[in-house]
């Protein structure tokens, strides 16, 4: 089911299934800047990612020496939320474990997407309750895919642009695309901005850590723009599909990585995950601006 939430600027709507987001429109100029869904190169909009971050070796991880299979980014993603709370400008979508989540992820959990409008930005916060016994260990992670164009000009018109110059480190991709375990410096144009053109995503996302922990996603024939503030998040993955010239861009904020190459994850020592006492909660946000 599809629920909606507006304010004098900005309209989502947002499916009960996954807590995913299927649209980010702007009222003032009419514009529609997510991604809408295409089979032909992405059918997904803007997953929602719990309990890991992409993919295990294999499809599988161990915890406490007990095997398991995970899909791709989790058990959010195919899962039904429930409507929790509505307001006008905020909606609350709630996850709990089930059966089949049990199957793929043995803990006891509360899962919430909570969307905000706030003037021409929408807060989208995770939080994540555990109802078990035994610490909950999880990632986070945002998936939204953007319009590329979204105004005037070509997809290379396109740019993303870090808000402040740092020592941006691209985290490297195996063939297979996972993760190598190499790092780079990555040399961004005036250490900011990354000119987009199709080819750079051909071997899957670019994985980037030390950034400013805000990107904007720009035209060089357009005023229009989007910015991403994430920090929260130590990672940011920019995506397309591989060998195509999909008409947008993934802006992904994870607090993890995906798994090694050639590795089986131990969910106990896996870095970067996020550690939940029993009967505690913990939560990170991200944010999307359209500035027109």
């Amino acid at each position: 089911m599809i629920y909606t939430i507006e304010n004098e600027y900005v309209k989502i709507a947002v499916d009960t299934v996954g807590a995913q987001l299927q649209s980010l429109y702007s009222k003032k100029s009419g514009v529609e800047y997510l991604w809408q869904g295409d089979s032909n190169y992405w059918a997904g909009r803007a997953y929602n990612l719990f309990p890991v971050i992409g993919r295990m070796y294999k499809g599988t991880y161990l915890y406490q020496n007990r095997e398991y299979q995970i899909g791709a980014h989790g058990v959010a993603r195919s899962n039904v939320f429930y409507l929790e709370d509505r307001s006008a400008t905020k909606l609350v979508f709630l996850l709990t474990d089930n059966r089949d989540t049990y199957k793929e992820y043995p803990f006891r959990f509360e899962f919430r997407v909570i969307f905000t409008l706030e003037n021409y930005t929408l807060n989208v916060r995770y939080e994540a309750k555990n109802l078990g016994k035994n610490e909950m260990i999880c990632a986070f992670g945002g998936h939204p895919g953007i319009n590329v164009p979204f105004g005037d000009g070509m997809f290379e018109d396109y740019y993303l642009e870090f808000s402040e110059k740092t020592k941006v480190t691209q985290e490297l991709l195996s063939e297979n695309k996972f993760m190598s375990g190499e790092r780079v410096l990555y040399d961004l144009q005036n250490g900011v901005k990354l000119p987009l053109k199709h080819g750079l995503f051909d071997n899957d996302a670019l994985i980037f850590s030390n950034t400013s922990r805000c990107v904007s996603l720009k035209s060089k024939k357009d005023s229009k723009y989007v910015t991403m503030r994430y920090s929260d998040f130590p990672y940011i993955g920019f995506w397309h599909s591989p060998f195509t010239d999909a008409p947008f861009v993934c802006l992904e904020p994870w607090t993890a990585l995906p798994a090694d190459e050639g590795i089986t994850t131990v969910l106990e020592t896996k870095p970067n995950m996020t550690k939940i006492p029993a009967a505690k909660s913990a939560g990170v946000s991200y944010s999307l601006e359209i500035h027109e």
